[in-house]
């Protein structure tokens, strides 16, 4: 079901959604069906631009991004923190043969210093396709650089449902409801949903740079199509898609 979703995800996407609209163009056009050849090929170049400029990118990231204002205050008043699994990759490092990826290390650095301040109980919780524990790897370098305990370990989720599903587990018979969580900004509403929909009552903790400031001002390059910008859609609109499903 976790591959079947995933391909799922990538067909109904850019840029795999362009070629299937540019295989009918020449389908149609095999057909003398010049009308409809014309407007999957013009479809597919208006689609596949749009979603790889970067005006695009900053307005699909944006609105996913939730000013909440949170104090240190308001975290302390928690009863634990959830920091959610990002990835692993392979490391040709001393420290270890798997480390956190980009997105992971952000959550786990935001982490240390959240638990540093409150001195909460912290809940990793992550899995790897392949059973790969995120949660243990994030562990092992919350200790060895920020020296920072774990209290709990969950490493079966292998999704944002399921992390909220086996956090419940654990946390729910101690009687902890009220939770920091953190993961990314362009995660947040997603696991904050899925989490509510376990009973917990979430503050989140972002990691991220925010909503863009509306004195930063437009020029001709966010209008030209960059690699770059594609990946940040496609993530966007594929945390839009999951949220809504879920909902």
């Amino acid at each position: 079901m976790f591959a079947l979703t995933k391909i799922i995800t990538a067909v109904i996407l850019p840029p795999f959604n362009v070629l299937i609209l540019w295989i009918f163009s020449l389908i149609f056009h095999r057909l003398q069906w010049r009308k409809l050849s014309r407007l999957c090929t013009i479809l597919g170049i208006a689609i596949l631009y749009l979603f790889s400029i970067p005006y695009t990118s900053q307005k699909l990231g944006d609105s996913l991004v939730k000013e909440d204002n949170l104090t240190l205050q308001d975290y302390q008043s928690a009863q634990a923190i959830v920091l959610l699994g990002g990835g692993l990759r392979d490391s040709k490092e001393l420290f270890a043969k798997l480390a956190t990826n980009q997105i992971a290390v952000e959550r786990v650095r935001y982490a240390a210093f959240l638990q540093r301040e409150t001195n909460l109980p912290l809940l990793i919780t992550g899995s790897s396709p392949n059973g790969t524990s995120e949660a243990n790897v994030m562990a092992n370098e919350l200790a060895q650089f920020f020296h920072i305990p774990t209290k709990w370990l969950e490493e079966k989720a292998k999704t944002t449902k399921e992390n909220a599903l086996f956090s419940r587990e654990i946390l729910a018979p101690l009687q902890i409801k009220r939770i920091i969580l953190v993961t990314n900004q362009w995660h947040m509403q997603r696991a904050k949903l899925l989490f509510e929909q376990q009973g917990f009552e979430v503050l989140p903790a972002s990691v991220g740079a925010g909503a863009t400031p509306e004195t930063y001002g437009l020029n001709m390059m966010y209008f030209i199509p960059q690699a770059g910008a594609l990946n940040v859609n496609m993530m966007a609109l594929k945390e839009w898609i999951g949220y809504w499903k879920e909902r």
